[in-house]
């Protein structure tokens, strides 16, 4: 019985270990045309910070990201997917 309250006790303070290591994570993507040549002829491309592709996002296990958009496409509205991210409790 002693054993399993220890490994109990352990299991707690693990968990609550690996939630003090989550942090935020912030993004600012400003959306916008930019030249690009991403099939090696330059015409006008959707980048992101002016890049394209668009920025990587690191983040570990855990971490909440936080990222705020700027759309500066004077002639269209933006929408952003996420590939490969589960995404708990998201309105998307």
């Amino acid at each position: 019985m002693a054993l399993l309250k220890a490994v109990f006790v352990w299991c707690i303070w693990l968990g609550l270990f690996e939630l003090s290591l989550a942090k935020v994570r912030h993004y600012k993507f400003d959306v916008e045309y930019i030249y690009k040549k991403p099939d090696c002829v330059e015409h006008v491309v959707m980048g992101i910070n002016g890049q394209f592709p668009g920025p990587t996002i690191k983040a570990e296990v855990g971490d909440t990201l936080d990222i705020a958009l700027t759309n500066k496409l004077h002639t269209e509205g933006t929408v952003i997917h996420w590939h490969g991210i589960r995404q708990v409790n998201s309105l998307f």
